[in-house]
Parts: C-alpha cells; structure tokens; sequence
C-alpha cells in the first residue's frame, strides 16, 4: 500500500494493513511519545494513532480531506497511522526493490523501490510496534 506523507511516497505490506480509515476524533495522550497524537474508537476498540510524519522524522502530516489513517494488525494488536494520502496498491518484484540505505535502522527500511518518476521507501509497519 503506497501512502504520501507530505509529498513524499512510502509503502507498507498489504498483507500487515486491516483496513483505511478516514480521519476520526483522536483523543491525545499526556506522557505519549511525540510521534503519537493520541487514540481513536475503532468499532469499540481503543487504537493509537501515530502521525507517521512525525516518527519517520519528516514532518508533521496536517490533516485534510485526503488524509487516512492506515490500521495495521499485529497479533491481534491494532495501531493506526495519520498519513497525508493513500496512494494506490502497486505489486513489487524483487527486481524493482534496492537494497535500503546504509545508515538506516535495521529492520525499518526495507527497501527503496522506484514505481513512475518518484522513489518509494518500503517500511516495515510492524517497526511502529516497537
């Protein structure tokens, strides 16, 4: 899944991705790391929400009327991540994914895969988890 925050493009596994939200009521959280905006009611599930700007270090999202908040599942445990824009579904082969830059947190980038005229970054999404 290729998400936009601001105007660059990153990519989450499909496969690790429950569902894309519009933006709903985030309660903040006082003590929360800054990354994190708050929580939201999913259904009756308290999910927190991340501003995926903010803990990749790139800036802050600013919500609008594209915006989404991508769910992503793990064990049962769900997350929700604020990004400016969902992109599109695109399928990478191994072909078209270069190794990820030196100097960057093992197990975060993935990759870096180019998809029309901008570089995709591939992140793990389980790495918010952590």
């Amino acid at each position: 899944l290729r998400v936009l925050v601001g105007a660059d493009s990153y990519a989450l596994e499909l496969l690790r991705v429950q569902e894309v939200v519009r933006v709903v009521p985030i309660v903040p959280m006082r003590g929360a790391a800054p990354a994190v905006l708050g929580v939201m009611n999913l259904r009756g599930r308290i999910v927190p929400v991340y501003d995926l700007g903010r803990w990749l270090r790139a800036g802050q999202v600013a919500p609008d009327e594209h915006s989404r908040i991508v769910v992503v599942e793990r064990d049962d445990e769900l997350i929700g991540v604020l990004v400016s824009a969902v992109e599109d579904v695109v399928t990478l082969g191994r072909d078209r994914i270069e190794p990820p830059l030196q100097g960057s947190s093992p197990g975060v980038v993935l990759g870096v895969a180019r998809v029309g005229a901008c570089p995709t970054v591939l992140f793990d999404a389980y790495a918010l988890y952590g």
